[in-house]
């Protein structure tokens, strides 16, 4: 199915029209910022504020365009007519994902609190000389694992809020929280389909260090996920 799935995008893609992909403005727009900070504000006092400014203007304009992108790509896929978008649209659409950031970010720090309650007492410690280090190996080891255990259940949970995005530009009428619990409560026993379908686009990350794969994949990526929760919903 889930090759299925792929041809599927891959030949909605080629609906679209030839243009230069939105994957190259932010990339464009950073290292632009960056450039005009290093030239002639790095050494200013308020070069910190004005950076952090652009940071948030960067991450909104950010969320929009994917807002925008994603509404475009349900559309194609449906073959309906690209919608109006409305500003309360992309309000919803930036709480939505700082909402999605933040639980997500919660549920990291619960899954390696472990590991890391156990170096910050391995590294006091270290400090005091109260361990030996054939001790200090064995408690490493055991933080390492319990680590990459922990990611890997991250991994896993975090699935849960992978289409909320999707139920916003599907249906904007929906609300924040909405979108959150459809997510979540249409994710079950499917976690770990969505993850192995993520993971087949891992191959494609060595071609995109030159850069320009990434106007290719990005759309590709996302278009593939598109049709997958059509095909689901």
């Amino acid at each position: 199915m889930n090759k299925q799935i792929r041809a599927n995008a891959k030949n909605i893609l080629k609906k679209r029209k030839k243009r230069i992909s939105s994957v190259i403005f932010p990339f464009i727009a950073t290292l632009s910022a960056f450039t005009v900070i290093r030239l002639f504000i790095a050494d200013k006092p308020y070069a910190l504020i004005i950076g952090t400014l652009f940071g948030i203007v960067y991450v909104t304009a950010k969320i929009c365009l994917n807002h925008r992108l994603q509404t475009q790509m349900i559309m194609l896929t449906q073959s309906t007519d690209k919608p109006e978008i409305r500003p309360s649209e992309y309000v919803r659409s930036v709480m939505l994902s700082a909402s999605l950031f933040i639980l997500k970010s919660l549920e990291l720090l619960a899954f390696e609190a472990v590991p890391t309650v156990i170096l910050l007492i391995l590294f006091a410690g270290i400090n005091m000389n109260a361990i030996s280090v054939k001790f200090c190996i064995i408690i490493l080891c055991g933080a390492v694992i319990t680590a990459v255990a922990g990611m890997v259940f991250y991994l896993f949970s975090v699935q849960k809020y992978a289409k909320a995005l999707f139920y916003l530009a599907a249906y904007p009428q929906l609300t924040v929280g909405d979108c959150i619990r459809f997510s979540i409560k249409n994710a079950d026993k499917k976690a770990a389909d969505l993850l192995r379908f993520k993971l087949g686009f891992l191959w494609w990350i060595p071609l995109c260090v030159a850069i320009f794969p990434l106007l290719y994949l990005v759309p590709y990526y996302k278009q593939s996920l598109t049709c997958k929760f059509i095909r689901e919903s």
